[in-house]
């Protein structure tokens, strides 16, 4: 069974869409577009759920496709307000209408920035919200995808905020990781974790990378003296490769528009 990314070009190579089950990072420069890819593959996940006309341009018609129900949205640091403000920023008001359908938003901002130097009042107008005893921020996170991952496409915002919080040991977070990646098969879902690139050494890289089916990397080519382009390609993805592999696919160049969201403009093969 496969789940459509909603990226067309990129679902039509990859035989209609990632395997359900995995979890992938999203791993990209500052704005390459990996946050925008996870925003147009829900709201266009629920663009083709919710309305049949629009579904045969969106998703290919195959016997194996599934369409998860909804989308839960776990934001690490991030209010739900700022999550929905990036949505209608990035989105026209057709797309932003379908991402905010059928959509949960579990914010754990305030577990996140507790006992930091960050004042209460900027975070909640909530006090009690604040001074509620909660489980650790991992074990927090943990509760959430056990309760709410089954049968809805997973936005994991961000990998980031987690692997580089004084709270969280590395290698517990690679075991929840790894966890996750076995409870997955059992889940009718895909589970996209966001990752800034260049924060991490090498090592602790490669480890988390390891730790998942799927990697796919968002990136900036050009200079400040020159027009710079987006480009996206697939670093690994068990049960996608083979595709990659026949289409002799090196990267794909993107853009991104509020009509459509991230968009494939363009395929590079390898010569």
């Amino acid at each position: 069974m496969r789940i459509p990314t909603s990226v067309a070009a990129f679902d039509v190579i990859v035989n209609g869409g990632v395997p359900s089950g995995s979890v992938v990072i999203l791993a990209g420069e500052p704005g390459a577009g990996n946050l925008e890819f996870s925003f147009t593959s829900a709201a266009k996940l629920s663009l083709a759920r919710n309305n049949e006309e629009f579904r045969k341009f969106i998703v290919m018609d195959m016997e194996d496709i599934y369409l998860p129900e909804g989308t839960l949205y776990v934001s690490i640091s991030k209010s739900g307000d700022e999550v929905l403000r990036a949505v209608n920023l990035t989105f026209n008001e057709d797309l932003a209408t379908a991402f905010r359908d059928n959509l949960v938003i579990k914010d754990l901002s305030s577990e996140y920035f507790r006992n930091s130097i960050v004042p209460r009042k900027w975070l909640s107008s909530d006090a009690r919200e604040l001074l509620r005893k909660k489980e650790n921020l991992l074990q927090e996170f943990v509760n959430i995808m056990d309760e709410g991952a089954d049968g809805r496409i997973v936005i994991v915002d961000s990998l980031t905020d987690l692997v580089t919080s004084p709270r969280i040991q590395f290698l517990d977070l690679v075991d929840v990781i790894k966890g996750l990646r076995k409870v997955a098969k059992k889940w009718n879902t895909v589970i996209y974790l966001l990752l800034t690139t260049g924060i991490l050494d090498t090592r602790e890289e490669n480890l988390l990378f390891d730790s998942v089916d799927g990697v796919i990397i968002f990136e900036w080519q050009g200079s400040r003296y020159s027009k710079r382009f987006r480009y996206m390609y697939v670093l690994k993805f068990v049960g996608l490769m083979s595709h990659l592999e026949e289409e002799r696919i090196a990267r794909f160049n993107t853009t991104l528009n509020r009509a459509n969201g991230f968009v494939v403009v363009n395929t590079e093969k390898i010569r």
